[in-house]
């Protein structure tokens, strides 16, 4: 048991291609895995797994890797990446996410977790808890499921939330490396609003224009609302990523870390 409190952590994956080469978003994934440490565990929340009724956790001892990608190179289907679950762990965010959550081992660990989690932690030698988002839950019913779990940041847990907040596949430009007018703009409001600790503008984005066009559907911008509710009292802010790609992604990433370390 790692007694040290571990920070939170939202990350923007973006393309699965972001797993290969050098890149970016892999530059900013490594250094924010050297900066936090080993954890004892970590609880991945993917957009990646979505459910209807409860929040899935996966409670097994083992992560079969999923390639949930289709027509990538083959170079992204040769990343292997398959850390040991945690059930003790598992069972812990189990009692506290209630009757928000169940048990469930027929997910495993998909490219919205190993694609980040194979740069940040590339040994595999973190337990990986793997948990999923509930499309039928509202934003705020998300955001007390992270206010629930925060107590695990105490045990040595180390949440990790992976998504987008800005994430339109209707409109992604491949020539575009970098993000529409749109795109820059909601990015940027919610950006000024966890700056300025006004969470409760970000659970309810949809007041910000284009809302619509940056949340076309909530399953990568869940993972985020759980990552905010689990922000305690005193975190520092910071930001990495802080930039949008193929028009109609955001990369911007947050970390949020206890107060005198």
């Amino acid at each position: 048991m790692i007694d040290e409190k571990m920070p939170v952590v939202f990350v923007g994956h973006g393309s699965p291609m972001n797993a290969i080469g050098n890149n970016r978003a892999r530059h900013g994934w490594r250094e924010v895995g050297k900066r936090i440490g080993k954890p004892a565990a970590i609880l991945g929340i993917s957009a990646h797994w979505t459910a209807r009724g409860k929040v899935p956790v996966r409670t097994d001892p083992m992560n079969p890797q999923i390639m949930d990608m289709y027509g990538f190179p083959k170079e992204l289907y040769q990343v292997q990446y398959q850390p040991m679950g945690d059930n003790a762990t598992a069972l812990r965010a189990l009692k506290l996410l209630g009757q928000a959550g169940k048990a469930d081992n027929e997910w495993g660990l998909d490219h919205g977790l190993w694609s980040v989690l194979n740069t940040m932690y590339p040994d595999a030698d973190v337990p990986v808890v793997p948990m999923g988002v509930d499309m039928s839950a509202s934003d705020d019913e998300h955001y007390e499921m992270g206010r629930r779990l925060s107590v695990l940041r105490d045990e040595g847990v180390l949440i990790v939330a992976s998504g987008n907040i800005v994430h339109n596949l209707g409109m992604t430009d491949w020539d575009n490396p970098n993000g529409t007018d749109w795109a820059d703009q909601f990015d940027q409001s919610i950006f000024d609003a966890v700056q300025n600790s006004e969470f409760e503008k970000a659970v309810h984005y949809e007041q910000i224009p284009s809302a619509k066009l940056a949340v076309p559907t909530r399953d990568h911008y869940l993972p985020f609302l759980v990552a905010l509710g689990a922000v305690q009292v005193g975190d520092r802010i910071g930001t990495f990523n802080n930039y949008r790609e193929l028009g109609s992604m955001s990369m911007t990433s947050y970390l949020f870390e206890p107060s005198g370390e």
